[in-house]
């Protein structure tokens, strides 16, 4: 391994450690048989980040949109995280809809909140 991976790895252990919080990570029954659906608890740094989305291409609008992120220690997770799978933070399930990764070991995934049956 590089220095250069070494110091990352570095940083995202003391990030995690610092700013992380316990989840639990499901991966769906649907697209994902082998694992079983079984849940896997680890650490992650969850935050509400703000994306600039262009509305009418080079010369309209601009929104900042927000965006429930966390990201983990993809070694901590096992396999690779997909769109589809959940995952539990204070009680509250939220749905993957993309996974990114940083290349240095972390992923980052864009969540949405699963509704209830009362809608909320």
């Amino acid at each position: 391994m590089s220095q250069w991976s070494n110091l990352v790895g570095l940083v995202n252990q003391n990030c995690l450690a610092t700013f992380g919080i316990p989840v639990v990570y499901t991966p769906s029954m649907e697209t994902r048989m082998e694992l079983s659906g079984t849940p896997v608890e680890l650490d992650g740094i969850f935050d509400e980040k703000h994306e600039v989305v262009s509305l009418m291409g080079g010369d309209g609008m601009d929104a900042i949109v927000p965006r429930l992120v966390l990201e983990i220690r993809l070694s901590d997770l096992g396999f690779p995280p997909m769109t589809g799978d959940s995952v539990a933070i204070y009680g509250i399930t939220y749905n993957i809809l993309e996974v990114r990764s940083t290349g240095n070991g972390v992923a980052v995934m864009i969540l949405n909140r699963q509704q209830d049956h009362f809608g909320f």
